[in-house]
């Protein structure tokens, strides 16, 4: 997938929460190959990264199914390649979808070189609309998917943390860095930061994960 402009990603983050599952918007925002019900396709694909995440050393549990995740996982320990996630707003880390963790478990190494040591998460699956630029668009947000996480802030390796709200604008190093790797990810979408969208994303990381759910070619 090429890399998208500022103006062409605001159609894709989402922080509008709704009660619950209800008529799908149009999927605009979807991964490739997204179906629901979820297609042989995207079952298959849910086993593969159950099988990845143990083959990496993942502490992790199913999770109830919820909205459109496709395979709901909880990390039972709250550690990725050596770098704790800690909830901000819950007192257990909210579950994910399993292509979330698998692809912060492949970045996890990099993310590590950088100096991050803790990642302090505001959510990750919710019912949602795509929320940009201050308005609600009608097309689920991948948080609706458990495929999004929001990131109020890290800590590095001294154990400073940086603050996306008052710190990314100063010019923070380690938040410099956390953008730089997640987009230079094949396995994110460009994360959005209070310079690429102010009006929604002021005050947190917005990270995407990208699968390909469509069906392989014999």
């Amino acid at each position: 997938m090429p890399r998208l402009t500022p103006i062409a990603i605001v159609l894709f983050a989402g922080v509008t929460a709704f009660a619950g599952p209800k008529k799908t918007p149009r999927a605009n925002n979807m991964p490739r190959g997204f179906a629901w019900p979820p297609s042989r396709a995207m079952k298959a694909a849910a086993q593969a990264c159950e099988a990845q995440l143990d083959t990496l050393g993942v502490a992790w549990q199913a999770a109830q199914p919820a909205g459109h995740m496709v395979d709901p996982i909880e990390l039972t320990t709250g550690q990725l390649g050596g770098i704790t996630y800690v909830p901000v707003y819950a007192k257990t880390l909210p579950a994910m979808d399993c292509q979330l963790a698998l692809a912060l478990a492949t970045l996890a190494p990099r993310l590590y070189d950088a100096g991050v040591r803790e990642v302090h998460v505001g959510s990750t699956y919710r019912w949602s609309n795509v929320r940009v630029g201050g308005k609600t668009l009608p097309m689920l947000s991948r948080h609706a998917l458990g495929l999004a996480m929001d990131v109020v802030s890290f800590v590095d390796d001294t154990g400073r943390e940086a603050v996306v709200a008052k710190d990314y604008k100063a010019g923070d190093e380690l938040l410099l860095a956390v953008e730089r790797t997640v987009n230079d990810s094949t396995a994110f979408r460009t994360v959005l930061t209070p310079k690429n969208d102010p009006k929604s994303h002021h005050d947190h990381f917005h990270l995407e994960a990208n699968p390909d759910y469509t069906e392989p070619t014999s």
